[in-house]
């Protein structure tokens, strides 16, 4: 936005400030001589500002441009003019005439300011800093013109400059935060690491109370590996402050920054003993401390020392209980992942990774199974574009024989898409399933063919869609083929033997058929499918 500075500016005559001599305490100034010409300016720029205040802008421009044919060397009237032609968009006019009304006094901030405002609209970081440079020279007292050069130079790329502005203010006002932090953070984007460490020392030497400096300078020497100075640091906070928390979560990652686990355990355990740090915060630490190898092998024995702790802190979160969930779950401790997930959804049902992480705890799990349908059906109804809820109750539906019901979930599912095709292949081998119990072999078929095109070397597919092809003695070189993979694939699954003996018996090779059966019992002798099967191809043999 252009504003517009409606302060009251040095009339038309006269440009610079006469200099002064000193005069007695009750001695009057000499009086001006004013020409009638100067009058006269001013008594246009009278109007034209008059104009201007009452809003009739368009009006007041032309008063101005006429008071500038009339006495160009009015710097006042060229300075409304740009602010008048800025406001209006006309920025390169603008310019011009604010560089007329400052090449006229050059020593009127108002007017500088002006060409500033022109100069940063357009870009010209250049010529915006020279003129910030002649601002901060007449003004040297007003240290916000100080920062906007430090701006302008950072504006032309001129880091080095930019720093040595701040230097001059911080001769005037000493060290401070902001000051020193901006110059190490100008250095570092010049590349200068090592200057950029020397403006944080020196604040850390003004400020010796201050531990916060002290951990950005660790901080700084651990990205360039200077370990040894870092601890130095490290020690200097410890010392100051043994109870700080914090303090030792740094600690704990020097050392393992150093290769030495035992040292960096010891810290983060102490970190997690002291009162200061509460669970949350323990919670997200220990998830970004520990890589997934270091929690579930090398390091598990602290890893789990230290969700004991969490524990006591946040047994009533719904981020712990997800958290330690997600930990059971990757131990295969189902069941008491479950759980967890159970706690954390009773707390919080927004979040659908922790809905997908339960369904698959507990559909894993014999001791789930009962709750699967219950808790498919409510993530399904608040999450209803995912795929698995709806799979796994389709697989529900047709485990108790209702298939309409098991194709509608599955039609949902392929009606709100796969992403990234998670459980698509699984989605059609299912629906073949339904359609081949409804006696719909047709629609079965071409959903097993679908399902094979996406997971050709799915073994389970395979051998369902070999199987009931033989039922139906159709296709069964196809079908034997088929068949073939998975006992070549699996050769102790005696589901697959089964299947692969029964397809050669019903094409008359039962001397071929008899091996593979007998195999098949024997891997799983309680069946009696396969017992009756073994008695047929026998029979036949």
């Amino acid at each position: 936005m252009w504003v517009l500075t409606l302060a009251v500016v040095s009339g038309c005559g006269g440009g610079k400030k006469a200099a002064t001599t000193e005069r007695g305490r009750y001695e009057r100034p000499p009086i001006k001589e004013v020409t009638e010409e100067e009058l006269a300016a001013d008594g246009m720029l009278i109007d034209a500002l008059s104009l201007q205040e009452s809003g009739r802008t368009g009006e007041a421009l032309e008063a101005y441009a006429r008071t500038t044919e009339k006495h160009p060397g009015c710097a006042a009237a060229w300075y409304g003019m740009s602010q008048l032609l800025g406001a209006s968009g006309r920025i390169d006019s603008a310019e011009a005439c604010a560089k007329r009304a400052v090449a006229l006094n050059g020593d009127n901030v108002w007017y500088r300011l002006a060409l500033a405002q022109v100069q940063q609209h357009k870009g010209d970081a250049k010529g915006l800093a020279q003129n910030w440079e002649a601002i901060v020279k007449g003004h040297p007292e007003v240290l916000e013109y100080y920062y906007e050069l430090s701006n302008a130079y950072i504006a032309c790329d001129d880091l080095p400059k930019a720093v040595e502005v701040l230097n001059r203010v911080e001769k005037k006002i000493g060290v401070t935060e902001p000051i020193s932090l901006q110059k190490q953070k100008l250095w570092n984007a010049a590349g200068k690491g090592d200057k950029a460490m020397k403006e944080v020392e020196a604040l850390a030497d003004a400020f010796p109370g201050e531990k916060r400096y002290q951990a950005i300078l660790a901080e700084m020497h651990m990205k360039q590996k200077h370990y040894a100075k870092a601890k130095t640091y490290y020690d200097r906070i410890a010392a100051a402050d043994p109870a700080d928390p914090y303090i030792h979560i740094q600690l704990a990652e020097y050392y393992k920054a150093m290769g030495k686990p035992a040292e960096a355990d010891s810290e983060m355990v102490r970190a997690f003993d002291t009162p200061g740090l509460d669970g949350k915060s323990k919670l997200q630490i220990l998830g970004s401390f520990y890589t997934n190898e270091e929690f579930f092998g090398s390091r598990s024995a602290t890893a789990f020392r230290l969700m004991d702790k969490v524990m006591k802190d946040c047994e009533d979160s719904a981020e712990f209980a997800a958290f330690y969930g997600n930990v059971l779950f990757n131990q295969g401790r189902l069941p008491e992942a479950a759980h967890q997930f159970e706690i954390a959804l009773k707390r919080d049902s927004s979040m659908y990774e922790v809905w997908e992480l339960l369904l698959v705890s507990l559909a894993s799990s014999p001791q789930g199974e009962a709750k699967v349908e219950r808790y498919a059906r409510r993530a399904a109804q608040l999450f209803p574009v995912h795929t698995l809820p709806h799979f796994l109750l389709a697989q529900t539906a047709l485990r108790k024989e209702r298939y309409d019901e098991a194709l509608k979930e599955l039609q949902t599912a392929e009606r709100w898409g796969f992403t990234k095709g998670y459980l698509e292949a699984e989605t059609y081998a299912l629906m073949g399933e339904a359609y081949y119990r409804m006696g719909e072999y047709d629609k079965a078929w071409k959903n097993y063919e679908r399902s094979l095109e996406l997971q050709p070397n799915d073994m389970s597919t395979l051998n369902n869609y070999a199987y009931y092809l033989s039922e139906q003695h159709l296709e069964l070189e196809k079908a034997e083929r088929m068949s073939r993979r998975t006992i070549e694939a699996e050769p102790d699954n005696a589901n697959s033997l089964d299947t692969y003996a029964w397809i050669l018996h019903l094409m008359g090779r039962d001397n071929e058929a008899l091996p593979y059966m007998k195999k098949a019992v024997k891997l799983d002798p309680g069946s009696e499918t396969l017992q009756k099967h073994l008695e047929e191809i026998e029979k036949k043999k």
